[in-house]
């Protein structure tokens, strides 16, 4: 009986092929763990940020935002140290990291809108960071920039996620977009401003977005790539 051959241009073809998906592989896993590593930092230095601001200060999680660690709005502004420092450095390597991950997964992802929502979510970030809480103009722009751009990628990955995966994905993007509008000043003295005040709603923002980068994150470093133009 004659031994059967192997066509050389194939071989070289699944070995190509293979090599792809390794690399794919690699830059999903480091993607995902930078997105967890940021939603699992980020939730962590707000909350040491708040337990080390002074106490004289009344800081509270009700009449406070987030970005009043880095400094009120005018005309009254003040600043606190190491606070400021802990949220600018906070938001920066937030923002830089989401980046990052966003470039990785461009090609990793087919529904490129998911990506380019993460980016601009990323772009917020560096802008809180280099326009902190004191900076009237620019600071509440890129705030809201990451709010939105944030809530609704988090709905939009349910698109490349898988269920049971994805129903809490969708869940924690619309809890996230209803904050976002609920947290205007036209609902200022009423539903949820007026029962957990302006800082309680920008958290409900807030939170969901970066849980939702923990559980994405989380999901990409355990799925198989499925190469590089396919979901992940």
């Amino acid at each position: 009986m004659q031994a059967k051959t192997t066509d050389p241009r194939l071989d070289h073809v699944r070995t190509e092929r293979m090599q792809r998906s390794e690399r794919g592989l690699d830059r999903q896993v480091v993607a995902g763990a930078l997105l967890a590593l940021t939603g699992i930092g980020m939730i962590l230095a707000i909350i040491t940020n708040e337990a080390l601001y002074p106490a004289e200060r009344h800081y509270t999680t009700f009449a406070n935002s987030i970005s009043d660690l880095s400094g009120t709005l005018p005309p009254n502004s003040y600043m606190v140290e190491p606070n400021r420092a802990i949220f600018i450095a906070t938001m920066a390597c937030g923002g830089v990291l989401v980046l990052v991950a966003s470039c990785l997964l461009w090609p990793m992802i087919a529904r490129r809108r998911v990506v380019v929502g993460l980016a601009l979510m990323g772009a917020g970030l560096v802008g809180i960071a280099v326009f902190p809480g004191n900076v009237e103009m620019w600071h509440p722009l890129f705030a809201m920039l990451a709010f939105v751009a944030g809530s609704v990628t988090v709905v939009m990955s349910r698109k490349v996620l898988e269920a049971p995966t994805k129903y809490f994905a969708t869940t924690l993007g619309v809890v996230a977009l209803i904050a976002t509008v609920l947290g205007q000043e036209a609902f200022e003295s009423w539903g949820l401003q007026a029962a957990i005040g302006i800082g309680g709603t920008e958290r409900w923002i807030a939170y969901p977005v970066l849980l939702w980068l923990v559980v994405f994150g989380t999901t990409l470093m355990t799925r198989p790539a499925e190469g590089e133009s396919g979901r992940p």
